[in-house]
């Protein structure tokens, strides 16, 4: 089932608060929007995650065909989204810290869809106000594309360039490396079900 492209909401309510303010004003949004309270989910049905090969915000190289025997959540969206991104990340961080010690075999993964701004520093600083803090990943404008045409996203600009438009969705890739579920923002909103899914994968393994 395809995700729909988000449309920038005319808020711009983030952009106005200090960075450790995003975790409660993004829960906040989620809340306002109406999206809160669905259990829902996609099951992906696609076989292995796609490949996801890229620099990350510590001057490393992330490789997911790496991370067997963790869960890891991949989502997709730009620091200077004023409020899906923020509020995508602080409703996954809600979910995996509610498995409490299993918070420890999830990953999380931030893939910028803005690189030309995102740099590694800024990836790396941005994330860190997040709790756990996923990992950052940039690259070439060429890598990125490439990136979001294998996980099928979709992304375009608005407002004159400073935004964009773009596929939110947060996939979920099992301890085996199976693509096992994706949720989009509507499907995101309930942590304490996405919990209960994590729980599920982890102790499927």
């Amino acid at each position: 089932m395809p995700f729909p492209v988000m449309k920038r909401r005319a808020g711009t309510l983030l952009r106005a608060l200090v960075m450790p303010g995003l975790l409660l004003v993004g829960l906040f949004l989620a809340a306002r929007s109406g999206y809160g309270g669905s259990t829902a989910r996609t099951p992906s049905g696609r076989g292995l995650a796609p490949r996801l090969i890229l620099p990350d915000d510590t001057g490393g190289v992330f490789d997911l065909a790496r991370q067997h025997g963790r869960v890891v959540l991949v989502t997709f969206g730009y620091t200077h989204c004023p409020d899906v991104c923020p509020a995508t990340l602080g409703l996954i961080d809600a979910a995996v810290a509610g498995l409490g010690d299993q918070s420890r075999k999830v990953g999380i993964v931030f893939v910028t869809l803005d690189p030309a701004r995102d740099t590694a520093p800024l990836l790396h600083g941005y994330l860190a106000n997040f709790s756990p803090v996923p990992v950052g990943l940039t690259g070439t404008q060429a890598q990125i594309a490439a990136a979001m045409k294998t996980w099928g996203v979709h992304w375009r600009p608005a407002q004159g360039g400073a935004f964009f438009d773009h596929t939110s969705l947060v996939a979920v890739v099992a301890p085996d490396g199976r693509e096992v579920l994706r949720y989009g923002f509507s499907q995101i909103g309930d942590p304490a079900a996405v919990t209960r899914d994590l729980r599920r994968i982890l102790h499927d393994g």
